[in-house]
């Protein structure tokens, strides 16, 4: 006769119990009670000394929706001490279901696995596919303030770390970013793809992301999933929930592959994510003594890494405002001579800079999409981090009305020259002899 196991998960009305982390694979869900996704499951079975009407969810359904498991698959369960329990195939899998409320008992201090054929019960967090001795990842651990919104132009909706844990699907892969500094650091990353968070918009649509500290970044639909991996807003590193800081959420590349990113381009405690479209791109060209084009992702990781963004409060038809970019004299580095910074992206290099040749004097010419331009001399330039190509104001990236997507601006306190006019829309920077 064929042995049912029945997983048992008292359910306390506060929540004193916990989820059961189901983990296939890369794939994984929190279970928890109730549920507005799975279907409920109810019957009998004895507790306490006698027969008790229980609710929860049955396991099969689940499992075949996250893959489902072949004849030779064993879920391990899992104490919440980290001790094996139990070893179920397909065939106890296919008849359990775990209980989250047994009737007459108002609170259980722990999830319970009960077995039909014994009279044991045993705490249960954890059900693993085909475990190989890997460290058990955290579950449940949930703090009050992680929550995310999610506004697109049909409305907006907030989901705590809970919801999202138990309501969409998360994958751990690793990914590889590269800091500042050029230090490479591997992570294995849980998180839930965008494009399942935000479903299914044009390639060019655009995605603003919003920090808690009102840090906002941009990305272009179509390259949150490629050959190389996929974008997750990740809550776990390596197994454990990210704190505030960088957490509760982080952008993240990841895939089976190891895909590498900056970490310029991974936003961190992430809090709001908009969908706008459509993407438009835009690049700024600078042409000197050799040709630097950089695209517009380039340009807003540029400033994602405070070592690299400047902030100026400049004054314009009575109005102060705080301005973000790059300073003008760091991308000059990149074309006044055949030297230039080293690495993808963006990167500062102060040897890379010919202040011989800006002593001595050129002009540096500022142009616009629409044929305006204006030329300031490599003088004032040198070595001032606050003549910046302005990507924000006051922290949100800036409008074509106010001369995004790159403004020419300067901060109030600096040395100008006389009748010196800020250029919207700038798109290129042509370095040119004086005289």
């Amino acid at each position: 006769m064929r042995r049912a196991w029945l997983l048992v998960v008292g359910w306390a009305a506060l929540g004193m119990a916990g989820p059961v982390l189901l983990q296939m694979g890369p794939k994984s869900l929190a279970l928890d009670f109730p549920s507005a996704i799975w279907p409920i499951w109810q019957g009998s079975l004895a507790f306490g000394g006698g027969e008790r009407r229980a609710q929860g969810l049955p396991l099969a359904p689940i499992v075949r929706a996250l893959g489902g498991m072949s004849e030779a698959d064993v879920f391990f369960v899992f104490a919440p001490t980290g001790e094996v329990l139990a070893r179920l195939g397909w065939e106890e899998v296919a008849s359990a279901a775990l209980v989250f409320f047994v009737e007459g008992e108002s609170a259980v201090e722990a999830p319970l696995v009960w077995l039909p054929d014994q009279s044991s019960a045993f705490p249960v967090r954890w059900l693993v596919l085909n475990w190989q001795g890997e460290r058990l990842p955290e579950v449940g651990v949930w703090p009050e303030r992680a929550s995310l919104t999610l506004a697109t132009p049909a409305g907006e909706r907030t989901f705590s770390l809970a919801e999202l844990e138990t309501t969409f699907v998360a994958l751990t892969y690793p990914g590889t970013y590269t800091r500042s500094s050029g230090e490479r650091v591997t992570s294995f990353w849980t998180g839930i793809p965008l494009w399942d968070l935000l479903g299914n918009w044009p390639a060019d649509a655009e995605i603003e992301v919003v920090a808690a500290d009102g840090y906002r970044m941009r990305y272009r639909y179509g390259s949150l999933q490629d050959g190389e991996g996929l974008w997750l807003l990740a809550f776990k590193q390596d197994g454990k929930y990210l704190p505030f800081n960088p957490g509760y959420f982080r952008l993240v590349k990841a895939g089976p592959g190891n895909p590498s990113f900056t970490a310029a381009a991974s936003a961190r405690m992430v809090v709001r994510l908009e969908v706008r479209g459509p993407y438009q791109p835009y690049s700024l060209r600078l042409v000197g003594a050799r040709e630097q084009v950089f695209s517009r992702w380039d340009l807003e990781t540029g400033i994602a890494c405070p070592c690299r963004a400047r902030t100026v409060f400049a004054t314009h038809r009575g109005e102060t405002r705080a301005y973000t970019g790059l300073p003008l004299w760091r991308l000059l580095a990149y074309v006044d001579d055949e030297v230039a910074p080293q690495g993808p992206g963006i990167r500062f290099d102060d040897a890379a800079f010919n202040r011989v040749l800006a002593q001595a004097g050129y002009i540096v010419e500022i142009r616009a999409a629409d044929g305006f331009f204006q030329v300031i001399p490599s003088t004032f330039l040198a070595g001032e981090d606050r003549f910046i190509l302005a990507l924000k104001v006051d922290g949100r990236f800036l409008s074509e009305a106010e001369g995004g997507p790159l403004l020419f601006v300067w901060d109030d306190g600096v040395s100008a020259p006389p009748g010196l006019k800020r250029v919207k829309g700038v798109t290129e920077i042509l370095i040119q002899p004086k005289g």
